[in-house]
């Protein structure tokens, strides 16, 4: 294995390697650091010619990486980190004037709660800001924001990463939609008897709803499942239906108008949504921002 000297290590190469790493994609990798594709591929070559090793080997329309270029970035991953992080922590940051691209992941249902009031927020403090949102769920959300393609994510998270930055924002409960238009409010027995649709990223007709009913010995009919909470207007419309969701985005649904909003007719489950961030932007002046215009409009 080639040893590299120090003196001729370009800051600027170890860069791209990283981009590289991330994207597997020449093109995406200029994209992400703002260079054409001709850059980046000189930087490569550059590269393979400093170590000794290819790093990436095309397959397919992906470029793997070999095992040199893994533990190359075993030990840099964490000191380019370090070295982002010492650079954001002295930017200053004025609203009025700067022009950040912020990359948030957000699931579908807080895309529907709070994104709109977050847009808002951003056109009046920070008017020249751009926001790439990334759809998430618990899933993906930390392979995400481990990889950098996001600075920060909002969900119900698992499997938290021990240098994850993590902050609590609200315990979530469940509400049900409905747009029929019989009055009143339905029973319990109401509640099982109809037909029901489920939001679920897993693919299947079962739900912590449905666990928690178990739980008092009944069942509800779940009919359907779909992937996102912005399909149900139209999944609902004109249908005896119902759907149980997060009361958030019941609320911001319903207030669309053509679905009512109601609380379930039963001790329903909740789950903890939480805020998390890289630790390399923790002290990232810009970002302290925007987690906290993320904080307000969700809870606001």
């Amino acid at each position: 294995m080639k040893p590299v000297e120090l003196n001729r290590i370009d800051l600027n190469l170890l860069t791209v390697l990283a981009a590289l790493m991330r994207e597997r994609h020449v093109s995406r990798a200029a994209e992400r650091l703002n260079l054409g594709q001709p850059a980046v591929s000189h930087a490569l070559a550059r590269l393979r010619e400093l170590t000794g090793d290819p790093l990436l080997v095309r397959h397919g329309r992906v470029m793997e990486p070999t095992e040199r270029a893994l533990a190359l970035m075993q030990g840099l991953g964490p000191a380019l980190a370090q070295i982002e992080a010492t650079f954001r922590a002295q930017a200053d940051f004025e609203p009025e004037r700067a022009a950040p691209i912020f990359r948030i992941g957000l699931t579908d249902d807080l895309q529907i709660a709070m994104l709109p009031r977050l847009l808002r927020a951003l056109s009046a403090e920070v008017p020249r800001a751009k926001l790439v949102t990334l759809t998430v769920c618990y899933r993906n959300a930390m392979s995400y924001l481990e990889q950098g393609e996001v600075s920060v994510v909002m969900s119900f998270l698992k499997d938290l990463p021990a240098d994850a930055k993590v902050r609590k924002v609200r315990t979530a409960r469940f509400a049900m939609l409905r747009a029929d238009t019989v009055p009143g409010k339905l029973s319990l027995d109401d509640y099982c008897r109809r037909r029901h649709v489920l939001v679920t990223y897993a693919g299947d007709l079962c739900g912590t709803v449905d666990e928690t009913l178990g739980e008092i010995g009944r069942q509800r009919d779940v009919a359907f499942s779909v992937p996102q909470f912005g399909s149900l207007p139209a999944v609902l419309a004109g249908t005896d239906l119902l759907a149980t969701v997060p009361e958030h985005v019941a609320l911001a649904l319903s207030a669309q108008g053509g679905l009512r909003f109601e609380a379930l007719p039963f001790e329903g489950p909740d789950y903890q949504i939480k805020l998390a961030w890289r630790a390399v932007t923790d002290k990232d002046s810009a970002e302290m921002w925007l987690r906290k215009a993320m904080l307000r409009a969700f809870n606001d």
